[in-house]
């Protein structure tokens, strides 16, 4: 009875989108109903429901994000506390509106791009380490847990961005492991994301920096330059993690994630040297390619 009891919130609790090859779950309405109907339950029953619900149906996300089914069933039941918070978060969020914003952002991108985007999409409740961003190239991820995702705009805001990651995953032939690739990949997510929104949002929104933040980097471009021509082909993690990781900041005044400011500039300098329809080289032509004609250290 109780696996027929479980089937049946699975599927009620579960939303959905498939457009081809691009689908979105909506974990986080299924994982609410199941905190809140087992609050009550010894942590071991609980445990079994979440990993055989929760856990084994989407084990290859889970162990990309938060572990194996014993970390996640351990983290859900620690979560409990957390279940007043996410219920009341759960109003200003509207999955099926998501659902539908969704859908038509990704033929919007379609028809701008000339692109399909390809993958799968998460909605959850989880351990709020990001807020909405990629788990390598198998999949993206929404964490509504994270204090930013506070309304369906905060969320809407960056599809396009990881919209273009999508594509370009599935288009661009070139495979490069150093510091550039990030760096180009981001700046021109961002670059899109200002593209497809227009004037609605600055470009710091669009970076995820504070308008002080953004302000900084114009005022050391310079500097990031040299720092930029020292490590761009560098292969090192750490390296790296300075130019990608929002936790990670050069000085204390400078946002994190820096590479996608000068990612931004290079690109910038690319279409303002090529044409205004250049920026579609961005997606079939290398990243050091398209760096090394951008003319951004020049």
């Amino acid at each position: 009875m109780r696996n027929v009891l479980l089937a049946f919130i699975l599927l009620v609790g579960l939303q959905a989108f498939a457009q081809k090859d691009l689908k979105l779950y909506d974990m986080s309405q299924m994982e609410l109903r199941l905190m809140n109907r087992y609050k009550n339950q010894d942590s071991a029953s609980r445990s079994k429901i979440f990993i055989d619900s929760v856990y084994t149906p989407y084990k290859a996300f889970w162990e990309g994000y938060l572990g194996n089914g014993e970390a996640v069933a351990k983290w859900m039941n620690e979560a409990l506390s957390k279940l007043p918070e996410w219920q009341e978060k759960n109003k200003n969020v509207d999955g099926k509106a998501l659902l539908k914003q969704f859908k038509q952002m990704a033929k919007e991108m379609r028809k701008l791009t000339g692109y399909e985007p390809k993958g799968k999409w998460y909605v959850v409740y989880g351990p709020a380490w990001t807020d909405l961003g990629g788990l390598g190239d198998f999949a993206m991820l929404i964490d509504l847990a994270h204090p930013q995702n506070n309304s369906n705009e905060a969320i809407v805001k960056m599809f396009p961005h990881e919209l273009t990651h999508q594509i370009m995953t599935n288009v661009n032939p070139h495979r490069d492991t150093t510091a550039i690739s990030s760096i180009v990949g981001e700046g021109f997510a961002v670059w899109m994301n200002q593209k497809y929104w227009k004037q609605k949002f600055t470009l710091a929104q669009n970076l995820g920096y504070t308008e002080e933040g953004l302000q900084v980097c114009d005022k050391n471009i310079e500097a990031l330059k040299k720092f930029f021509l020292a490590n761009k082909y560098s292969a090192d993690r750490e390296v790296i993690n300075l130019f990608r990781n929002r936790g990670a900041k050069l000085n204390e005044k400078l946002p994190g994630a820096i590479g996608y400011y000068i990612g931004y500039k290079i690109v910038d300098a690319y279409v303002q040297k090529h044409g205004a329809n250049s920026w579609k080289d961005i997606f079939i032509k290398s990243p050091r390619e398209i760096y090394e004609n951008s003319g951004f250290t020049n």
